[in-house]
């Protein structure tokens, strides 16, 4: 897939090319979407199916609404299956959970998953940047601690690849749904807007229905919801630094996942590649 053609945006420095984004088809997710095309040219969606989800083709709505207010040239869209990908990185769950006590863990892979697969996406079509949707007003867990994304940054990087996170300091939700509204883009539940904004269940997404719904993340579900720290769920969490510690196995099932691919597929190895221009910086609200 050639690499697009870099031109000027109605003001402001001139839009790189290409960046490929994990799509939930949420709020965050199309928040960072919207925010990429001032930046990029284009964007390429990866919708990803886990193997446990449900409406899988759920953010196509989303997906078709981007394409009908920034044109059909700029988005790029592909729902892909990580059954594979996400088997490989959680090797033998049964014998890790029972060393970590965390099912948490299952979470952690799932992501990893994704980061690999848009990562191996970058890799195949000559792409130099990825982004995801991760917001640090989100419920804290591991995954969202700057220190803990940033390993996850210098593992792409690794693969001369930047990871970017554009709206990790993008204020209040309200807020974000606003912009969504201004491009026609909010699918909010009014409902479940109510018990996020009285603190009820904060972790759940007012943009359910555009997402998809992974029915094994139950357990995670607890415990990433205030009820994470009654004492009988509080053991069963995952600190960051055994998260970290746990992910850092990974990588080294994953290093090895990429090189075979590259060297299957011909192409060249992440030293050959060029330095990724850093856009952090016209990216305001980016965790640097």
């Amino acid at each position: 897939m050639p690499v697009g053609k870099a031109s000027t945006p109605l003001h402001g420095a001139p839009r790189l090319g290409d960046v490929a984004v994990s799509f939930s088809g949420g709020l965050d997710t199309t928040l960072a979407v919207i925010l990429l095309l001032e930046v990029f040219e284009r964007v390429h969606l990866n919708i990803y199916c886990n193997g446990y989800c449900l409406r899988v083709h759920s953010p196509h709505d989303v997906v078709q609404s981007l394409r009908d207010r920034f044109g059909d040239e700029r988005i790029v869209c592909r729902t892909t299956a990580v059954r594979g990908l996400l088997d490989y990185v959680l090797g033998d769950y049964a014998a890790d959970l029972r060393r970590t006590g965390s099912p948490l863990i299952f979470d952690l892979c799932c992501r990893f998953s994704m980061e690999l697969a848009t990562l191996l996406y970058c890799l195949e079509n000559g792409i130099a940047h990825a982004a995801d949707g991760l917001n640090c007003a989100q419920p804290v867990i591991f995954m969202l601690e700057p220190e803990y994304i940033r390993m996850a940054d210098r593992f792409v990087a690794e693969h001369g690849v930047q990871l970017l996170h554009p709206v990790y300091h993008f204020g209040e939700r309200e807020a974000r749904r606003q912009i969504l509204a201004e491009h026609g883009l909010n699918r909010e539940v009014k409902a479940i807007s109510f018990v996020q904004r009285v603190g009820i269940l904060p972790q759940i997404s007012e943009q359910i229905l555009s997402q998809p719904l992974c029915y094994a993340q139950l357990p995670i579900f607890l415990l990433t919801s205030p009820l994470r720290h009654a004492p009988v769920l509080r053991r069963f969490g995952l600190p960051l630094e055994r998260a970290m510690a746990y992910r850092e196995e990974r990588q080294v099932l994953a290093r090895q996942l990429i090189s075979d691919r590259l060297a299957s597929r011909d192409l060249p190895p992440p030293a050959d590649r060029p330095r990724p221009v850093d856009v952090r910086p016209r990216l305001p609200h980016a965790l640097v």
